[in-house]
């Protein structure tokens, strides 16, 4: 008996046409639903096949929300299955899209494209078909793009919502924020942001001015984090924090050393204007 993570196909043998694919495809993502993800039953997918090999597999998962707040970090088990034979395939051309699916109440544009995903199909003792997706290695790394757009207006919304809760708890009032972003360079952003607080009778204007940046090498930096305010009072709450929230925000970050092997990052991007888009492209595609 081999126990691997395999995930449940439906019965054997391998599909032979794109529909069968698709409903299966559709199967498999009801049995992946968990508390805090919704809207997987309307997620839609479009498949070819050729073979054991899936030409193109598009999953359309516009209008899946996502609240992280009651997601559960037990994955699900796997089943345990005596593996009869396997057969090898892959997607050529795999694409997932979100026009748009909503990240804790936060609308975002998602497109992703990867090429070459290989995979197993295995068949089991109990006739039932499982795909197996191989783990990314660097002799076959993921190569495709990804781009993540927020509304700008969306972006605000969100931040006022944590910030509200934050200064609420410190006995504070958020009555206005505006956030502006500005690009300095197509991997770095100057942040700046403008906020009116009220305590009782006291009303006060509160500024935070960042920068951030990111490389190709996938290194962050988030630094000159000043914290002001144009009220003496206010100004005098701040003050004993001001060094701890600077020595708290100003850092750098190495995401890629949190990535498996097999997934290098070629180029990362942020573009700040109406909408805040975030590209990455992963290995190296051709062309």
């Amino acid at each position: 008996m081999t126990e691997t993570r395999l995930l449940p196909f439906g019965a054997a043998p391998v599909p032979t046409s794109g529909a069968e694919v698709e409903s299966r495809v559709t199967a498999l993502l009801a049995t992946l639903a968990q508390p805090g993800v919704g809207g997987l039953g309307g997620v839609r997918t479009a498949a070819e096949v050729d073979g054991a090999d899936i030409p193109s597999l598009r999953v359309d998962a516009s209008g899946v929300t996502v609240d992280d707040q009651r997601l559960t970090a037990v994955r699900p088990a796997a089943p345990s299955v005596d593996v009869v034979h396997r057969v090898p395939g892959s997607v050529r051309r795999l694409e997932v899209v979100a026009h748009p699916a909503s990240v804790r109440g936060v609308p975002a544009e998602v497109d992703v494209s990867a090429s070459d995903v290989r995979f197993d199909w295995v068949v089991g003792a109990d006739d039932q078909l499982y795909v197996e997706v191989r783990e990314p290695s660097d002799a076959e790394p993921v190569v495709g793009t990804a781009r993540i757009a927020v509304a700008h207006r969306d972006l605000v919304a969100a931040v006022r919502t944590v910030l509200a809760a934050v200064l609420q708890d410190k006995g504070f009032t958020l009555t206005a924020l505006d956030l502006d972003l500005q690009n300095r360079g197509p991997r770095a952003l100057a942040v700046r942001a403008d906020a009116k607080v009220q305590r009782s009778f006291l009303r006060a204007g509160v500024t935070v001015t960042a920068s951030a940046s990111i490389d190709r090498s996938l290194v962050l930096e988030v630094g000159d984090v000043t914290i002001s305010s144009s009220n003496p009072i206010v100004e005098g709450f701040i003050g004993p924090f001001r060094s701890k929230v600077a020595a708290e925000a100003n850092r750098t970050i190495d995401l890629a050393a949190q990535l498996p092997a097999g997934v290098t990052v070629s180029d990362v991007s942020i573009a700040a204007g109406d909408d805040v888009v975030i590209s990455v492209t992963f290995g190296q595609p051709a062309g």
